[in-house]
């Protein structure tokens, strides 16, 4: 008889968008060039959060083409019920 022990964990799924001067006039159209230097400024500094950028694209209906970082098909992804945080990297 065989028995078979399955463990389920939660687990971190990775996507990343390199966010540029170009991204950011896409994103807020009438900004002037100072304003965008500012909000790259901000996001480098961490005096602004990068899901607040990525909600303002969302809002409007700015596009945003993720890399996705990750290989592995986790049950928990296909099962949904997951948060989702953001993280800038100056890298």
């Amino acid at each position: 008889m065989r028995v078979i022990k399955s463990e389920w964990h939660q687990v971190e799924k990775r996507y990343a968008i390199d966010i540029d001067e170009n991204l950011i006039n896409e994103i807020y159209e009438d900004a002037t060039v100072e304003e965008i230097e500012e909000i790259v400024r901000q996001l480098k500094d961490g005096e602004l959060e990068a899901s607040s950028v990525i909600e303002d694209a969302y809002t409007n209906d700015v596009t945003i083409d993720w890399d996705w970082l990750d290989e592995d098909d986790w049950w928990t992804d296909r099962k949904g019920g997951y948060d989702v945080t953001y993280e800038i990297s100056n890298d």
